[in-house]
């Protein structure tokens, strides 16, 4: 039994990982309806932005996640203004750009692996940070980075359900995932409106960098497994559902671990696309997804 836990302690600090990225891209794709295919580079931008951070000014970690969460909503910000605006926006308004979106996406992807690389070269490299002693609960022995990852995704999504809700700025967020023309007419800033949610979306995912870093190597390939891993969890919880994310990367994360645990180690990155194929085949719109022909 304490075997099966540890497994399920594993697979929910890794869920909260995958959710975090997927909640990035539902927020993206249910403010704008494109699919961010670079979202997995904002992921590694987070983590080695996080680990300069580090080594250069020996912060505490705290500090050092919300330091690489707000560089990195601000390079999000900067990508959205500068490159995809111009895709998006046509007569006076956005639309779905369709095929030259995916393909910028897929373009931006391989400048942001590029800079990086020339930036921090292809060495992978430790993210040094200490946690503290490991929790202990009974007969169980978690290890504490496995218990902060969990802790601090569970106040970064509580933090995105408070704004949300309870904000004006959230409120018109929501109002441009909609209707982005209503939104217009009812005189909210809607190209701000769009940079503040690729903003958010950006700093969730460099937060995921930044909490796996330091059990992980940081790498300039990192994003594109956890990418993959993350659209999974997106598509099984409902593709545009941003509650649909979070229990999509809980289930990858546990499916993966404890197919690891009790399967195989050497197959672990395929269990959450049997996952994803039983979810579909069962439920084709994800667990919290409703089949629409066109978006409300």
């Amino acid at each position: 039994m304490s075997y099966f836990i540890d497994l399920v302690v594993v697979g929910l600090s890794l869920g909260m990982v995958y959710a975090l990225v997927a909640l990035g891209i539902s927020l993206i794709y249910s403010g704008l309806d494109v699919v961010h295919f670079a979202h997995g580079e904002i992921y590694m931008f987070g983590a080695v932005i996080g680990l300069f951070l580090y080594d250069e000014f020996h912060l505490p970690f705290p500090l050092v996640l919300l330091g690489s969460m707000i560089l990195t909503g601000l390079l999000g910000v900067f990508i959205e203004r500068v490159f995809y605006r111009r895709i998006l926006r046509t007569g006076g308004g956005y639309t779905v750009a369709g095929l030259g979106m995916v393909i910028c996406g897929f373009g931006m992807s391989i400048v942001l692996q590029n800079v990086a690389y020339l930036i921090w070269g292809p060495k992978a490299r430790p993210f040094p940070v200490t946690f503290g002693m490991p929790v202990e609960l009974g007969n169980i022995t978690l290890p504490a980075a496995y218990v902060w990852i969990v802790l601090a995704a569970l106040v970064l999504m509580a933090a995105l359900h408070i704004f949300l809700k309870k904000t004006r700025l959230g409120l018109a967020v929501r109002a441009v995932a909609g209707n982005k023309e209503i939104a217009y007419l009812m005189g909210i800033n809607v190209p701000l409106t769009i940079s503040v949610i690729f903003g958010v979306a950006c700093a969730l995912g460099a937060a995921a960098g930044v909490l796996v870093a330091p059990i992980n190597y940081v790498q300039v390939l990192m994003g594109t497994g956890v990418l993959i891993k993350a659209f999974a969890a997106a598509v099984i919880g409902g593709f545009g559902s941003l509650p649909g994310a979070v229990l999509g990367g809980l289930l990858v994360g546990v499916t993966e671990s404890l197919g690891a645990g009790y399967l195989s180690g050497s197959y672990k990155d395929i269990y959450a696309f049997i996952l994803l194929i039983f979810v579909l085949m069962v439920r084709p719109a994800g667990v919290f997804g409703v089949l629409v022909k066109v978006k409300a």
